[in-house]
């Protein structure tokens, strides 16, 4: 723009000294007063004794002619680039806003996932250190139990012979029951044929 610029008044310059130039030149004379000798001694110059130069006077149009189709074309260059220049700004507001909504949405999303991913990883933490104490007590529960099973299970005797151990721990503790209430009821006398 500053040269398309700097070119179109240079060319105005031109076109204006060119044209105040040829105008001037058309009516320019030649005063013949001080020339000394004979008018037709004079050697021959391609115009006539006493003939003012008048510039390409002819050509001027087309000299002129084209400084006006350069003078146009800075015109045309500097409307379409000021066009241009314009549309450019408009595209470049309109992707400023567009990255500017988009960057928005991203950033509103970019927090949402951050604090979903927070409050996960807190849930996952917590659950884990619960199956941390629980695999405690589940290891603990098991070990007792693989202690307790020789004493329950593998006792080394049948069933019947479990029963048979039973009924005659209840016979002996009925029969100590028995002794102690005659003690109680008697004393150290009555016991030898209470129970």
């Amino acid at each position: 723009m500053t040269e398309a610029n700097a070119g179109l008044d240079a060319v105005k310059m031109a076109i204006d000294i060119l044209d105040k130039f040829y105008k001037t030149a058309a009516k320019a004379s030649v005063d013949l007063s001080l020339a000394q000798g004979p008018a037709d001694d004079a050697p021959d110059a391609g115009f006539d004794n006493g003939e003012a130069y008048q510039g390409a006077g002819a050509e001027s149009g087309g000299i002129i002619g084209m400084l006006e189709v350069i003078e146009s074309d800075f015109v045309r260059t500097i409307a379409e680039t000021k066009k241009a220049e314009k549309q450019a700004e408009d595209e470049h507001l309109a992707f400023m806003t567009e990255s500017g909504m988009s960057l928005a949405e991203k950033t509103m999303a970019t927090k949402e996932k951050t604090r979903l991913k927070d409050e996960t990883d807190s849930n996952f933490n917590d659950a884990e250190a619960s199956l941390g104490s629980q695999s405690i007590i589940l290891t603990t529960s098991i070990e007792e139990l693989m202690e307790l099973k020789p004493t329950c299970i593998d006792t080394g005797m049948s069933y019947a012979d479990r029963v048979a151990m039973r009924e005659q721990e209840i016979s002996s503790l009925k029969k100590a029951l028995c002794i102690l209430g005659a003690y109680a009821e008697f004393g150290p006398d009555g016991l030898s044929d209470a129970c």
